[in-house]
């Protein structure tokens, strides 16, 4: 399963015309994975059940690790990757981070030129006494 996906990006990749990110200087940092073991997420319903419980994790790293930030920003989908997270081909993951708003997390399942909207993120810091 893992090769297939891995596959799908490839061919995705070499469509648009990219190669392959050169993420290798995120060795040198602590990427720690978002679980022990891989998450294979192959229907909504699990995008649904166990994606926001990642992205809440990466948006939270982002707000403390600027290397991180700068690295999700560009390449969201090969770090939930390289953390074991891996995605069905034909979903995508935005991270925006506007001028004086919170970062957030946009997830999209895009089937013959159509893009829907699966989920979207953003952490709120809450202070309480």
């Amino acid at each position: 399963m893992f090769q297939k996906v891995q596959n799908s990006l490839k061919k995705l990749r070499e469509k648009a015309g990219l190669g392959k990110p050169d993420l290798d200087y995120l060795d040198n940092q602590d990427l720690s994975r978002f679980s022990e073991q891989d998450i294979i997420l192959e229907s909504e319903k699990q995008i649904q059940q166990y994606l926001p419980e990642v992205l809440g994790q990466a948006l939270a790293r982002t707000w403390i690790d600027k290397r991180f930030l700068d690295a999700f920003y560009k390449y969201p989908v090969e770090i939930l990757e390289r953390g074991g997270v891996y995605l069905p081909e034909k979903v995508s993951v935005e991270f925006k981070k506007e001028e004086n708003q919170r970062p957030r997390v946009i997830v999209y399942e895009t089937d013959k030129n159509k893009k829907r909207k699966l989920l979207e993120l953003k952490l709120v810091m809450v202070a309480e006494q």
